[in-house]
């Protein structure tokens, strides 16, 4: 459990998480789960309003989140989850698209992806539409400082130039193309939604905003079958706490199913166990990725 603990009190899960860090949540209701927990608690330290909204997306009997307070304990109070949109900045907006990059909202910013690495983030600065053209936010901090007056379009070519090589299907194996592998998924079942079973398939950003781009990160979008609308999360890697990711954006938007999407040798049978606690009807599927190792 990290820096966290967990045990078994009268058949109930306890788990106490100082800071609760995402997907501490989703990893204790698959511990409970695997063995046959009746109840799941999590204590976190301060209000815990976010953990609490999080498991509305949880089939009852929910998970109970314990507010920490000195030594005070309470259940703690869901707070509504707000995503702040994305500015109107169509002149920047357009250099992304010109150069071939897919467009995605993201709390608060634009941002251009080719195949889910992000190259470039339109927003607000100083009141103002800004640009900045890099591969995740360093790189875009230290390009601004050393880019000058060069015009935006021709530095995002020359990045995309750069990039595309190792971010296609098939491409030999390099550092570029092992980043943020469940975004990759992602923009695959954006142009190809079929592949998952649906007719159509947009991006939609996590609860939190994406953190920097060597930490394990899911992906998310919206979809449609038919008349329903379906959440779809998408993760690489042994990710027992993805139910928390989804949870989370089961009780922000919704859905009339999820699917959880994933390589074939990260579809653990706890996965699929711990998908069944979510509040819609939720499938696990294994999807092969573009990359070549």
């Amino acid at each position: 459990m990290g820096a966290g603990a967990v045990v078994l009190h009268n058949g109930e899960a306890w788990a106490y998480h100082p800071d609760a860090p995402s997907g501490s949540l989703g990893a204790v209701v698959t511990w409970a789960l695997s063995r046959e927990a009746t109840g799941v608690n999590l204590l976190v330290d301060g209000s815990a309003h976010r953990e609490a909204f999080v498991v509305q997306g949880f089939a009852e009997p929910r998970p109970v989140v314990w507010s920490i307070d000195g030594r005070s304990i309470a259940v703690a109070a869901a707070q509504e989850q707000v995503i702040d949109p994305a500015p109107a900045c169509p002149e920047q907006m357009a250099v992304l698209t010109e150069a071939g990059l897919d467009v995605v909202a993201d709390h608060g910013v634009w941002i251009g992806e080719l195949n889910g690495l992000e190259l470039a983030r339109v927003g607000h600065r100083d009141g103002e539409c800004s640009i900045d053209i890099g591969v995740g936010a360093y790189d875009q901090f230290a390009s601004s400082a050393l880019a000058g007056d060069r015009d935006p379009g021709e530095a995002l070519a020359g990045v995309v130039e750069m990039v595309q090589p190792h971010r296609v299907p098939g491409a030999a194996p390099h550092p570029m193309g092992r980043l943020v592998r469940s975004r990759w998924l992602r923009a695959q079942a954006v142009r190809n939604p079929q592949s998952i079973g649906l007719t159509a398939l947009d991006p939609t950003p996590l609860l939190d905003p994406r953190p920097g781009l060597m930490e394990a990160q899911p992906a998310a979008g919206l979809g449609r079958r038919d008349a329903e609308t379906v959440l779809v999360v998408f993760t690489v890697g042994l990710d027992l706490g993805i139910t928390e990711t989804a949870a989370g954006l089961i009780a922000l938007h919704r859905p009339d199913a999820a699917l959880i999407v994933l390589p074939e040798r990260d579809r653990h049978p706890r996965i699929v166990e711990a998908a069944t606690s979510l509040a819609c009807p939720t499938e696990v599927i294994a999807v092969s990725g573009e990359w070549s190792d």
